[in-house]
């Protein structure tokens, strides 16, 4: 090797391979890194941790010490006695009705509605489907009145139907799977079409399969928000036994003012359906997010 190659070849390394100085800074870069995402984590489940800990203090180690991080004895009672004795059980069979017939009704909905704004040509399209996304900036509380007047006007206040009905279909899910219905190839609707499909066929033979990361991310995200919704529930229901968990945990704390312990331990059994939910289910959040939303 002659010394111009020598030199070039030095050169190029020179230019790929990092210098001891940048190794150090790309190893502190990553500990900061580290450093801001361990504290992030540790602020964000601290609530979570403390509701835990204080659920197994049980009566009398809540009382002798509500502020300790960590219970000198681990009891059970509180937790025993909200599921033999409270109302929780009812709270959460209404929670988990609900939360199914939306999660079956949004999702249907919202893929329909999806795949005729991603795959059917038809005039209007693209300003219908910029309406449907405008409604995504009406503030909630704007929404709250005209609904229950319309849910009272048809007599379903106070009724299963009028707590489910206004969460048939969301605008975030149409744009959720439209994003994802856009990265099918149309090639694929194309040779079905040829072979005799019509457009129900093609939705529930094709299009549906390949959309399943998607439709579990977005079922997730159904799922977990209707066990969560609160406003709703509280204004169209009058009836404890059709409370969700939600208005019931409100209801329980007002009850039991004076025994901090049981309303830990009734908002742990609250929300371990939705942390079970969670660790179930993660790896189809992370992978439906990435692959939805990167072409418009």
């Amino acid at each position: 090797m002659d010394q111009a190659s020598t030199l070039s070849s030095t050169s190029r390394l020179s230019r790929t391979e990092p210098t001891r100085r940048e190794k150090a800074r790309g190893a502190g870069g990553q500990v900061l890194l580290y450093l801001i995402l361990i504290t992030l984590a540790v602020v964000m489940m601290f609530p979570y941790y403390w509701m835990l800990v204080n659920s197994l203090k049980g009566p009398r180690g809540f009382t002798a010490n509500p502020y300790s991080l960590v219970p000198d004895t681990v009891s059970f009672d509180s937790l025993t006695y909200v599921w033999s004795t409270g109302r929780i059980g009812i709270y959460l069979k209404n929670s988990f009705i609900y939360a199914a017939v939306v999660l079956v009704a949004q999702t249907t909905i919202n893929s329909l509605a999806a795949y005729a704004f991603s795959r059917i040509t038809f005039p209007g399209r693209d300003t219908l489907f910029i309406v449907v996304l405008a409604t995504m900036m009406l503030p909630y509380s704007v929404l709250l009145i005209p609904t229950y007047l319309i849910i009272w006007r048809f007599g379903l206040a106070n009724t299963v139907p009028g707590v489910v009905l206004p969460g048939f279909a969301s605008a975030y899910g149409i744009f959720m799977l439209r994003q994802f219905f856009l990265n099918i190839p149309m090639e694929l609707e194309d040779a079905a079409r040829i072979d005799g499909c019509n457009r129900l066929r093609i939705y529930a033979q094709i299009i549906l399969p390949m959309a399943q990361p998607a439709l579990i991310t977005l079922g997730m995200f159904i799922f977990m928000s209707e066990w969560s919704s609160f406003t709703w529930p509280l204004v169209v229901l009058s009836d404890w036994k059709k409370y969700p968990i939600t208005v019931g945990l409100s209801l329980f704390r007002d009850e039991q003012s004076l025994y901090w312990d049981r309303t830990f331990a009734a908002s742990l059994i609250a929300t371990l359906p939705l942390v079970l939910l969670f660790f179930a289910g993660q790896r189809y959040i992370v992978g439906g997010i990435s692959l939805t939303g990167l072409k418009g």
